[in-house]
């Protein structure tokens, strides 16, 4: 075990910091937007929303683990960009992608991106003290509650005045969704960081009834998965599973009731999340990863290097819930192939966005935009870190 968490201190550190440390853009404040597949850097690109608050949580967690003062530094620079060009001072929120100078560029809110900006927020007032950081959060998290909630759950997309229009970002596969899995998963990762530093009963409230709509409308009872995608009242309109989204929320959903304290909440949650654990294991898992969806009977058998990063996590997860080493000896297994085949070997290069069946890294897909950040796998490490650490 000891192997393990040395080798995650040195992937976290010696690559990941590294390589964003080096993406730095200091002339216009933020992280540059792109990198294609063959390292062209293109200092002009769009600066997503997501992407910058992902990198602030990430700097801030590894500057928790680490105690490095230059990856404070990394922290501090996130989040004096997301203050003075995400954040909309009319209208309120964080814009989805501003210009390469900060420019106001799509300007739409989404209640998932304003939940990464609370979760970045959230773990710099964590790792810095300082309580403006927190003010924000605290803003964003009263707006979502005012802005993005209906009847039944919330509501996704808006316009910059917070007018409801189609979810554009977050619907695929020829649907257009009203409610999406992913999005109250990640509402819910980031009411419970920000539970951990502000213990508001609201927001308590909140995150119960975030875990009530996952069991209750989210979570299939009959086939231990999460649905993706459904109408604004519940009613999924596609059948797919999503496996990455499933091993990722199974420990998501187990740290928001351990947060909460609630040993009943605890153990009813940790029963059906661990049934979701073993479904993947018993239906995906491979020493070869695991395999990133299935749409209507069609998998698509790319191993995504999000969805091996969360992999780890939840199996190592599942191991310290159950005591069943099938679970460590898989998570073992999925970082191996991770540091032989989507650890991308380059000189100046990260983690490759995904591969095919065989191993072969996709040369369509770039190395950074708004979407590939240093989140999941910076996470990863960071968590293998703290739990193998417990066990020594």
């Amino acid at each position: 075990m000891l192997s393990l968490e040395k080798e995650m201190n040195e992937e976290l550190q010696n690559r990941i910091v590294k390589y964003w440390t080096n993406l730095i853009d200091k002339e216009y404040g933020g992280f540059y937007g792109y990198v294609n597949y063959n390292l062209n850097l293109d200092k002009k690109a769009p600066k997503g929303g997501i992407l910058n608050s992902r990198i602030l949580w990430f700097a801030s967690a590894t500057y928790l683990t680490t105690k490095d003062d230059k990856v404070l530094e990394l922290a501090h620079h996130a989040y004096n960009f997301l203050k003075s060009s995400l954040l909309d001072k009319e209208y309120k929120g964080i814009y989805w992608l501003v210009s390469y100078d900060g420019k106001p560029l799509d300007t739409r809110k989404h209640s998932y991106c304003q939940a990464f900006a609370i979760y970045g927020l959230s773990e710099y007032y964590k790792a810095t003290g300082d309580k403006e950081a927190l003010d924000i959060a605290i803003e964003l998290y009263h707006l979502i509650e005012d802005k993005c909630k209906d009847e039944y759950g919330y509501t996704e997309e808006f316009t910059r005045e917070w007018n409801v229009k189609e979810n554009e970002m977050l619907s695929e596969n020829g649907v257009m969704t009203e409610k999406t899995m992913n999005t109250h998963l990640h509402i819910l990762e980031a009411y419970t960081v920000l539970y951990e530093v502000w213990k508001d009963e609201s927001l308590k409230k909140q995150i119960e009834y975030i875990l009530e709509l996952t069991r209750n409308h989210i979570y299939d009872e009959n086939k231990h998965y999460l649905k993706v995608f459904f109408d604004k009242k519940w009613n999924s309109l596609i059948n797919m599973q999503s496996y990455g989204h499933d091993i990722e929320a199974t420990w998501l959903i187990d740290r928001a009731a351990e947060v909460l304290g609630d040993k009943e909440l605890i153990e009813k949650t940790y029963e059906y999340t661990q049934k979701i654990a073993e479904n993947i294991y018993d239906m995906v898992y491979s020493d070869k990863g695991i395999v990133n969806e299935t749409v209507n009977g069609e998998t698509d058998t790319h191993r995504v290097w999000w969805v091996q990063a969360e992999t780890v996590v939840g199996f190592y997860n599942a191991y310290e819930k159950t005591g069943d080493v099938k679970y460590k000896e898989a998570a073992e297994k999925v970082w191996e192939y991770i540091k032989n085949y989507l650890v991308d070997k380059r000189d100046g290069s990260e983690w490759y966005w995904r591969l095919d069946e065989n191993g072969n890294p996709d040369t369509e897909k770039p190395v950074v935009e708004p979407w590939k950040c240093p989140y999941h796998n910076s996470r990863m490490c960071i968590e293998i870190i703290e739990r193998v650490g417990k066990h020594v």
